[in-house]
């Protein structure tokens, strides 16, 4: 109502590098399939494509009433994990407080305030899928074989494959206890037709979303998730680095944030208030309220393993409590499900922590090697630990209280006794964090960033504890017939969300909206006006941090970018050339020379430009930026990525190229000279005028992608050669001629039409299936 988005850094990234993109569209009503707004080219379907047979969007849009984003993928989670439960026969009370359960935990709420609305709308998904999967399994195979199509072509529609691979890990560990089941119970093929029912939904599922998954794939084989090149990068032989993919992996005792949300001192830099010891005891060593308020606002309190995060994931006591319930009073295979799925998710997320397990899984499971920040497999107990809670309270309703009461007591009391002991245990823990070392020789500063941690610490399990005590008393006088039982379950959803809410505003509160977070994020600055007068086809180089920004690209077509799936080839480049060559022109321009002649890759690139701050004069024009295409007169040739990569460092690219002769079948080593130039530029096709008095080899900057590019000499068809590592090349013949690139990748066409095709058969299974109910009821 105040015209206030979410300042989300993902979302304004991913807003820069879809612009071209966008504006496009808007222009031509058609859609741009490749970009040249990062990394010097790419993909565009990884960024931002309208797929016109992907009409799941309709429905996903029905399923949160048309609410925007994030309020959408919020309601949808706890809608969704509402059915789920009542697909459990849970009680409808017990479930919509489930479903706020499972939309308000903070893995959530930090997601989104991150900007990972993706991540956020798969996982909204993932409960949809599962009741699909049980409702089959218990022979109703309409309304499961509906269900499940249409969440799983929601769910890929997500396009955070992260996720849907964690989904498949749960559905699996689910398929396991189902198929013991059915070998004791002498029902195998039962447990056939159903695998089979799922097998066809599931691909229904997939051919409404083949198109992403299609181009995804071909992608990812040229991406830094696809196999390396290089000799040097033994790591990654299909995969991403383990290093890389490591990066963010929890510590062994991280889960306990689940718990306790303090546990490990919140986020890598919290707010204090200006009472707190803390801000006292920087008051008696002298320091003013200026220096105490700016040191407050951001006290480095995480001394976890992690080497930076937005908040804790808190999955709240409460639900840490009924998971214990549930493993009290659940008695079939799904208690075990939940648990080994649970502790299995927890495992994964404990990366190279606990790396004889994670290394195996890293190597050797398929399709693992594919995704970073392992600590995201927390969404598999996030999703877990809540159902079998809420099962577990269901179960607790049914049961014999007098059988039962002790087994109810002994939950509340491991759960609570827990909290006591970690409070107890705390007296002599050490709060030690790695950022201690940064402060140097103040010790007296450290004590007190320790203390802090140790209060946060202390205070929040005292908080934890409370809201067991006072959900199990809930429960506890139901059973007794003190509370009728909606009141209670009611009461049950009052206290979740009074333990949900504070914690979720430290991380997500009025904060973080703002007025026109967009516009002010990229109003253009006069660097950026200065840059545009050039109505040319040129590249920009951002010296600040130029490979994890997308800002740059909103107005420019950039040498770096911000996206997850890098192509492999232009990764190498980067460590290999465009790192040192950075370098290399921040000396040359601190020296107060503009020369950059010697800056032979950056120059290949066409970079134009190169940008260090805002203001006008903090642009430097390249003038030795070798344009959108140029013919050289020799050529080495060489039989190994290595050597391509190599070799391209010891070249003048302004006279020379390197091409991978194993490869790629060239005429000779010398060519003639000549003029080439770009006409006419739009992302799908690119138009040159060339001529060349004797046969030439004609470089061209743009990136090579052998998916859907085709060329075109006078309307006759040629190859295209990969030249210095990341570039096209097209050996001219003499005289004039008119030269077209047009990428029109079978992926994109073929697969949409499949798409169209796919989607069209869910939505009649849908009013099928709402016909057919109807008519049941009649």
């Amino acid at each position: 109502m105040e015209n206030k988005t979410l300042n989300q850094n993902d979302i304004l990234q991913g807003a820069g590098a879809n612009q071209d993109i966008v504006e496009y569209r808007e222009a031509t009503g058609e859609e741009a399939l490749w970009t040249n707004g990062m990394f010097s080219g790419m993909p565009a379907y990884l960024i931002n494509v309208h797929w016109s047979g992907e009409l799941t969007r309709y429905i996903r849009q029905a399923a949160s009433l048309w609410l925007p984003t994030p309020a959408s993928q919020t309601f949808t989670a706890m809608l969704a994990f509402y059915i789920l439960l009542l697909v459990f026969r849970v009680n409808p009370y017990v479930a919509i407080a489930g479903g706020i359960a499972f939309g308000l935990n903070t893995f959530f709420l930090i997601s989104v305030e991150a900007g990972h609305i993706w991540k956020v709308a798969a996982i909204s998904y993932m409960p949809l899928v599962l009741a699909g999967i049980i409702l089959t399994f218990r022979k109703k195979y309409l309304l499961g074989f509906t269900l499940t199509a249409v969440s799983m072509a929601m769910e890929i529609s997500s396009n955070h494959y992260q996720i849907t691979y964690y989904l498949l890990l749960i559905v699996m560990i689910f398929g396991v206890f189902k198929l013991v089941d059915a070998v004791k119970n002498k029902t195998l093929p039962g447990f056939g037709k159903t695998i089979g029912i799922l097998f066809l939904a599931v691909l229904l599922g997939i051919g409404a979303n083949i198109g992403k998954i299609w181009t995804a794939y071909e992608y990812g084989k040229y991406s830094i998730r696809g196999k390396a090149e290089l000799s040097s990068n033994t790591e990654s032989s299909g995969g991403l680095d383990r290093d890389y993919a490591f990066a963010w992996s929890n510590g062994i005792w991280e889960p306990m944030t689940f718990l306790v949300p303090n546990f490990y001192g919140g986020a890598t830099q919290e707010k204090i208030s200006m009472n707190s010891d803390l801000a006292e005891g920087l008051r008696k060593k002298g320091a003013g309220s200026g220096q105490i308020k700016s040191f407050v606002n951001s006290v480095p309190t995480y001394w976890g393993d992690q080497p930076f995060t937005s908040g804790p994931y808190y999955m709240g006591a409460i639900i840490v409590f009924l998971f214990i319930l549930g493993a009290f009073f659940v008695k079939s295979y799904v208690k075990w499900w939940l648990i080994a799925a649970s502790v299995f998710g927890i495992i994964l997320s404990w990366g190279d922590n606990f790396s004889a397990f994670n290394y195996f899984m890293f190597d050797y499971f398929p399709g693992y090697n594919k995704f970073r920040a392992v600590s995201m497999t927390v969404a598999i107990p996030f999703l877990c630990m809540p159902l079998l809670g809420f099962i577990g309270v269901q179960k607790l309703i049914e049961s014999e209280w007098k059988e039962n009461k002790k087994q109810f007591l002994k939950a509340l009391g491991i759960t609570a006794g827990l909290c006591l002991l970690l409070i107890g245990v705390s007296f002599v823990m050490r709060f030690r964090g790695a950022v201690d070392a940064q402060l140097g020789d103040q010790a007296w500063l450290v004590d007190l960033i320790r203390d802090q941690r140790a209060s946060m610490f202390r205070i929040d399990t005292i908080r934890s504890f409370f809201f067991i005590i006072a959900s199990g008393a809930i429960l506890f006088y139901m059973k007794q017939g003190k509370i009728k039982k909606e009141i209670a379950l009611l009461s049950l959803a009052g206290v979740l969300v009074a333990d949900y809410i504070p914690v979720a505003k430290r991380y997500l509160n009025e904060e973080n909206f703002k007025r026109d977070v967009k516009g002010a994020f990229f109003a253009p600055t006069e660097a950026d006006q200065q840059i545009l007068a050039d109505k040319t086809h040129y590249r920009v180089l951002n010296l600040n941090n130029p490979f994890n920004e997308a800002r740059t690209s909103y107005y420019h077509s950039s040498i770096g970018g911000y996206h997850g799936a890098k192509m492999r080839r232009y990764q190498d480049l980067i460590e290999n050339h465009l790192q040192s060559e950075i370098g290399t022109a921040i000396e040359i321009l601190r020296s107060g020379s503009t020369d950059f002649s010697e800056l032979n890759v950056l120059n290949m690139l066409n970079t134009k430009y190169l940008k260090f701050g805002d203001q006008a004069g903090q642009i430097v024009r390249n003038e030795a930026a070798l344009g959108n295409a140029w013919f050289v007169k020799k050529v080495k040739k060489v039989s190994s990525p290595d050597e391509e990569i190599s070799v391209l460092g010891e070249i003048n690219t302004k006279n020379e190229a390197v091409i991978n002769s194993e490869r790629f079948n060239i005429s000779g080593t010398n060519f003639s000279d000549g003029t080439i130039e770009l006409a006419n530029y739009t992302p799908n096709d690119l138009l040159y005028k060339s001529s060349n008095s004797n046969a030439g080899l004609a470089i061209f900057s743009e990136i090579f992608y052998p998916k859907g590019w085709k060329a075109y000499i006078d309307g006759n068809e040629v190859d295209i050669l990969q030249t210095n590592y990341v570039l096209r090349a097209l050996e001219i013949p003499a005289g004039d001629h008119e030269i077209r690139f047009e990428f029109k990748p079978a992926a994109y066409y073929t697969g949409n039409k499949i798409m169209w095709g796919s989607s069209i058969l869910l939505i009649l299974l849908i009013i099928g299936s709402i016909v057919y109910s109807i008519k049941k009821q009649i």
